[in-house]
This record gives C-alpha cells, structure tokens and sequence, in this order.
C-alpha cells in the first residue's frame, strides 16, 4: 500500500515518480551534490517554485524521450555546481557528434574510447556517485548495468533487494557493493529529515515490485492485483489473455494483473506493428494484465480496454541494439525488502 503524504506544501511531490523525490531530497540537504530528474509537465512549473523556496537551482537540462509528458531538469546546490554541469553537458554533447563521423584509424578509435572513460569518470564524481561504480562503469558499457541483478538472480536474492539499491541514482558495481547500500541510506535519511510522511510515502513506494526491460535499466513499478477480487472491473478476462499472450511468448511464462502508477520516464516514438517496443510508454499506465518469459520478452495489455502497451521478444529487438544487451536479468519481476 502507497501511504499519502501529509504536509499541504509537500503532498503535490507525490507527482513525483518516488526515485526523483528522493535525488531532490538529497540535493536540498546536500549529500547529493546535483541531481538530473524526470518531472512531469503539469508540476513543472509548482517544482520550480518549489526549488527557489528551498534554495536550489534548476533548469532544463537533456531533451526528453517524451516532450509532451515531461521535461528534464537538473537540480543544483549553488551557480557554481550549474556551470560545472552545462559545460559537462556541452562537453559530451559535441562528442556525440563528433562520433557520427566514420572511424578513420585505431588511433581515432581509441583516442575516443578513452574520451567516453573520462567523461563517465568526471560525469560520475559530479554527482556523486561511488568511485568504485564508477571506475566499473568506466570500464565497461552502459549494458553491464544488468550485471548486478545477474548477480541478485544468482544469489537468490532478487525478491529481497536492498531498499538502498533502488533509492539511487547510479547503477551500483556489484550486488554487494558497501558503498552503494551506505549511499541509499544516506538519501534516505535526508528525505526523513524533510517529512516522516514523505518518508514513509517513498518506502511505500520504492518496496513495489519493478519490472524491469533490461536489469538496471528502464522500469516500471507494479501494484499486483488479485484476479478474483478485480474480476469484475476488467474486460479482459484472465483466460483469454493467457491465450493471447501465449500465441507470442514462449514458455515458461508469468502472468500478472496489476496497477501500474506512472513510471518514471515515458518514451514516444514510432512503432513497428505488431511489436510496440518502446519502455515504458504512457499507455502503460493503468490497470494491466503483464505477461513475461524471464529473459525473452514480455507482452502487455490495458486490461479495462484491451489497448496493446507492450509487445517486445529478444529475437526482434536484441539485432537492432546488439548482442551485449542480452540478459538473463531482462523482462523479470524484482522485489526490494
């Protein structure tokens, strides 16, 4: 059960998806040195007000995935951790560019290698981040992020994740990492020092279960619900569902009816039917009936309408994004304790 905020000039952050409550927590009491947060278009504006009460700074930031849902914001302690952050900003963003060009030697793609180590590097002790993750992260691509609940499925402990884990902003190192648990717990506590409300409200939160697309990466939070009880609000009943998702996931395969609050960045963009690839999507938000084969793919479906939110199987979607994105980790319910 999601508590409710009590405070009148606290409660519109309940607008907030819970992991930017926390970050924003965490700046204001300046354990997090600056933050990057996802908010929605209609609490841009009361959030802004919000951060000049508190006495942060914040402003637009990276183009969002979905420009008519929301906007990225960076929030910062004081003008001088701003700049740092554009000209971070700036700086990989005319590296980008610059790697559209076609690699003319070794030397070129090597010279850019280490470029994309130090940014990441820099990037990371910004905002604070462990330098053991970082170092890792350094090291590695942005798929190794699925290593550590690789690691949590191996353990047998990815229905028990640490609370810390989850109220992050980086991808941690390994399923163990000291650092990253202290971290947690220091953000954590700075929300507590805000509103015992507020905190209570983010625990609530952050203990739903996660579905994840790819380990560590895009989520969504899920509120399981009982078939029996919410028969008769749906319109997709649980029999023919099964069959539908059946016709295109393999076995063995999960099914769940749940409430999907809104996630925590939305994407838009074309499709290709009968695939609906992109996550997490605004049509995800709802009532929803959720079929997933642990590490293949997953099917979804607006139960009370029977609109098509999710259809994505690794055989169609790891060409395009490539081999080192294959997980055992992918499309898998993760539980924190």
């Amino acid at each position: 059960m999601v508590l409710t905020i009590e405070e009148p000039h606290l409660q519109p952050l309940a607008g907030l998806h819970v992991r930017d409550i926390v970050w924003l927590a965490a700046v204001i009491r300046k354990v997090k040195p600056m933050a990057t947060l996802v908010v929605p278009l209609d609490a841009k504006e009361w959030f802004q007000r919000f951060c000049k009460q508190m006495g942060i700074i914040s402003f637009e930031d990276e183009p969002s995935p979905s420009p008519s849902h929301q906007v990225i914001l960076t929030i910062c302690p004081d003008k001088e951790a701003s700049k740092l952050r554009r000209i971070s900003r700036d700086l990989r963003s005319l590296f980008d560019e610059a790697i559209k060009s076609p690699i003319i030697s070794p030397r070129e793609k090597r010279i850019r290698r280490e470029f994309r180590k130090t940014m990441t590097v820099f990037e990371g002790a910004m905002f604070g981040y462990p330098e053991c993750c970082v170092e890792f992260h350094a090291k590695e691509s942005p798929s190794s992020r699925a290593r550590v609940y690789e690691e949590f499925l191996e353990s047998g402990m990815d229905q028990s994740i640490p609370i810390e884990f989850w109220a992050v902003a980086h991808a941690p190192c390994s399923s163990i990492c000291q650092e990253t648990r202290r971290l947690g717990r220091e953000y954590l506590h700075t929300v507590a020092e805000l509103s015992e409300s507020l905190r209570n409200h983010v625990v609530s939160r952050l203990l739903l279960p996660r579905f994840y697309q790819t380990g560590g990466g895009r989520f969504i939070d899920l509120q399981p619900l009982d078939y029996e009880q919410h028969q008769g609000e749906v319109a997709i009943s649980k029999e023919q569902f099964e069959r539908d998702a059946q016709s295109r996931l393999p076995e063995p395969m999960e099914i769940v009816l749940c409430e999907v609050p809104r996630p925590f960045v939305l994407v838009d963009g074309p499709e290709e039917p009968p695939y609906k690839t992109l996550f997490p999507n605004p049509e995800m938000i709802g009532t929803m009936w959720l079929a997933y084969t642990p590490g293949l793919g997953a099917y979804m479906v607006n139960a009370k309408t029977g609109q098509l939110a999710l259809y994505i199987a690794s055989t169609q979607w790891i060409p395009k994004v490539g081999e080192e994105w294959r997980s055992k980790a992918n499309f898998r319910i993760y539980r924190s304790r």
